[in-house]
């Protein structure tokens, strides 16, 4: 079954409708009952929004085990969120105390906006520190208890402590190639600069502005909606941020920021989808928005998961999806440039000397074969993965990312 030809489960309805109501009091109708509760439950968690779908729980018709087992884990993830919410005021003040200027991305940012920030569940401390303050940075965090992995990402690299994990960037994700991204760049090149200081009960963290965090949160959407897969936690993250700041407020704000770098239509389904399931009012701006195609886009976002938790065919597609292109091109050239940034993410000559890569395609390919096999990765279904893949793309295209005039 294929994205164009699902809907909407009942379960998948009643999570809709239990976030509709505590994110925005929607007052929708929520049919939770023994039958269905672990579905729902279910839902939730490979969505990352158990504490914002059960926030406020009536537990008193529910009974037995399954009860417990809910209790037990929303209580779990209110501690697990006390504690990295804490990291990042740690972070921040670690990074303030040496002098190095930093900024939250998303995490303990998104969750200010929220109408409590513990519902908001937590995954790891991301921060943006200026690229000539890179190796000031990573000194601090080492000479702090963090160990690098050693592996450098595309925009960050990666770090533990005992304290939990963090993603140190030089830049946020989602940034495409070519004019839109130096679009992008240019709109983004205030953030640090215009970033403020938030007192919250754990201490003060920095956090960027309200126009920066917007950007960021929607090229962060849109990478994870191309890739692996963008879960309801990424929409609640938009919904609630457009409720913070109405509907004439981010008009003035975003509209002519969004034309221009191309991501106008995106966020416009977005905001759609937000009002149409999710309970936010008063965006008319994005009232006209072919309702056929915001289905189509939830169903997809709900079908991978957060980060395609629900389905392993999720990181395989996404090697013939592009988000980063201005002009959609093919499955098959995306995939060539998809396996030479896996060559230049774990094998650093290869950007310097371009004719390694077919020996890079060979060696990590016939690796990831083998691993599958020792059942260490998720096994490859091709057919499967490009049917998939062509119905996204699509469905993308109709979203026009990036495309600039």
């Amino acid at each position: 079954m294929g994205i164009k030809t699902a809907t909407l489960r009942e379960h998948e309805k009643i999570l809709l409708n239990m976030l509709a109501n505590n994110l925005f009091g929607a007052g929708r109708e929520v049919n939770l009952n023994e039958d269905n509760l672990s579905a729902v439950w279910g839902e939730a968690y490979t969505q990352a929004v158990t504490l914002m779908a059960f926030h406020n729980f009536n537990s008193e018709s529910f009974k037995g085990d399954k009860l417990s087992y809910i209790k037990k884990s929303l209580n779990q993830t209110l501690a697990d969120n006390a504690k990295i919410d804490f990291e990042h005021v740690r972070i921040c003040n670690m990074m303030k105390n040496a002098g190095v200027r930093c900024a939250i991305l998303k995490g303990y940012a998104s969750a200010l906006y929220y109408p409590d920030p513990l519902m908001r569940s937590m995954g790891d401390v991301d921060f943006l520190v200026d690229t000539d303050d890179f190796e000031e940075a990573a000194k601090i965090l080492e000479e702090n208890g963090y160990i690098t992995t050693g592996k450098s990402h595309d925009v960050h690299d990666v770090y533990f402590s005992k304290h939990g994990r963090c993603e140190m960037h030089f830049q946020p994700s989602g940034i495409p190639d070519g004019k839109a991204g130096v679009k992008v760049r240019k709109y983004l090149s205030g953030l640090l600069k215009d970033s403020v200081s938030v007192k919250t009960e754990l201490g003060e963290i920095t956090v960027p502005s309200v126009y920066h965090h917007g950007l960021i949160i929607l090229l962060h959407m849109c990478h994870h909606l191309t890739g692996d897969g963008l879960g309801l936690r990424h929409l609640c993250d938009w919904a609630v941020f457009l409720n913070s700041i109405g509907e004439a407020e981010f008009l003035k704000l975003f509209e002519k920021t969004l034309r221009d770098i191309g991501l106008w239509e995106f966020a416009k389904v977005m905001t759609f989808i937000c009002t149409e399931y999710l309970g936010l009012k008063g965006m008319n701006w994005a009232k006209d928005v072919d309702k056929k195609l915001a289905d189509y886009v939830l169903i997809d976002i709900i079908i991978g998961g957060n980060f395609g938790q629900k389905n392993a065919d999720r990181s395989h597609e996404s090697l013939l999806v592009s988000s980063k292109n201005e002009k959609q091109i093919s499955m098959f050239r995306q995939f060539f440039i998809s396996a030479n940034n896996i060559v230049y993410k774990n094998w650093k000559a290869a950007r310097k000397y371009r004719f390694l890569l077919p020996f890079g395609w060979l060696f990590f390919g016939t690796r990831y074969i083998f691993r599958s096999l020792l059942g260490k990765r998720p096994k490859i279904r091709p057919k499967k993965v490009a049917e998939n893949a062509a119905e996204r793309m699509d469905i993308y295209s109709e979203l026009k990312l990036f495309e600039i005039f």
